[in-house]
């Protein structure tokens, strides 16, 4: 599965980094989705989900290789990854695609930037999707330990204990040596990561000890093949891509939602949840939260079973659940 059939630009933005992406235009009146990966993805993370559901049902798409990832720039400072400033970024982009609106969906930490895109730029979202990870209001304040001791009392453990490892100085170093290993703690069975990521130490234990595990069915080896080039030592490795959570632990994402204001933190055009009742990180029910504190007025919630990459375990499910809420909700669309 590839991008084959969608255009692939580069832009160079004004703050200097270089942006890969890919596009395919609108068919009529329909909008456009401008889709945000996660970690630790690339834009390729989408091809399913493009080629078989939104370009064949008119849907317009700009897919991007979100920083520190795939082909776009790759820097290792986190204050690089501030969400003001990649929402800055993206702005650039869709202005030179001449798209005044999209539908912001992200995946992962995707789904974050997705959010965050809305809460600074809302006049340029016309909706917002998010998938695995649930709305996370900007509350100006994050704690890990403390995020961790909160989660333990709700679910019975820290949900972000791998955390600890991921934003560690030796981190990116110990996973460049152990592709492997990264790789099958991200894409072995959901309930497996009860042990290698929610439990203390258990992240640092699996790739440092060069431990492998099976993965699931929709790991094939072309997939690994790409996971293992992006992340090769000619590309740089995982050293930028573990920015996204140092720019979160070490305060920079706190300080950059208190420029968020209040009237920005509700989201006021139609939202999409679409939940795994097997993802053991990104629990599906931290969204209600968010809709009990009426931070989502227009939502429709999907939870189904499955673990963390939805959009390869379920492809069709997640596929069809997303075209049926853009059919619902932007109506208008169809009056080709």
């Amino acid at each position: 599965m590839n991008l084959s059939k969608l255009i692939k630009k580069t832009l160079k933005v004004s703050r200097g980094h270089t942006y890969t992406y890919y596009t395919s235009p609108a068919q009529g009146a329909k909008p456009t989705l401008a889709l945000f990966h996660g970690w630790p993805d690339s834009a390729l993370l989408w091809a399913g989900l493009v080629n078989d559901y939104l370009v064949p049902n008119g849907y317009g798409v700009v897919a991007f290789d979100c920083l520190g990832s795939g082909e776009t720039s790759r820097p290792t400072d986190p204050k690089e990854y501030a969400w003001s400033k990649m929402a800055g970024d993206v702005v650039e982009i869709l202005d030179a695609e001449s798209l005044t609106q999209v539908i912001s969906l992200g995946h992962d930490w995707g789904s974050g930037l997705c959010q965050r895109f809305y809460n600074y730029h809302p006049s340029r979202v016309s909706g917002l999707v998010m998938i695995n990870v649930a709305y996370m209001p900007p509350t100006g304040q994050f704690d890990l330990d403390e995020a961790n001791k909160a989660m333990k009392a709700v679910f019975g453990y820290g949900l972000l204990e791998y955390w600890n490892f991921y934003t560690a100085e030796d981190a990116a170093e110990i996973m460049d040596k152990n592709l492997d290993s990264v790789y099958s703690v991200a894409h072995g069975d959901p309930m497996s990561w009860l042990q290698n990521w929610c439990t203390p130490g258990g992240m640092r234990d699996f790739i440092s000890n060069s431990r492998t595990q099976p993965v699931l069915p929709y790991a094939t080896e072309e997939h690994r093949k790409d996971f293992e080039n992006r992340f090769s030592a000619e590309k740089g490795g995982f050293a930028s891509s573990l920015c996204w959570y140092k720019a979160t632990k070490d305060g920079i994402q706190s300080e950059e939602e208190k420029l968020i204001p209040d009237e920005a933190k509700v989201v006021n055009v139609p939202a999409f949840f679409w939940g795994g009742e097997d993802d053991q990180v990104c629990r599906p029910v931290t969204l209600q939260g968010s809709i009990a504190a009426g931070l989502l007025p227009d939502v429709k919630s999907v939870v189904r079973p499955g673990g963390h990459w939805a959009l390869l375990e379920r492809p069709t499910e997640i596929g069809e659940d997303l075209i049926s809420w853009l059919q619902e909700t932007y109506k208008f669309s169809h009056n080709l």
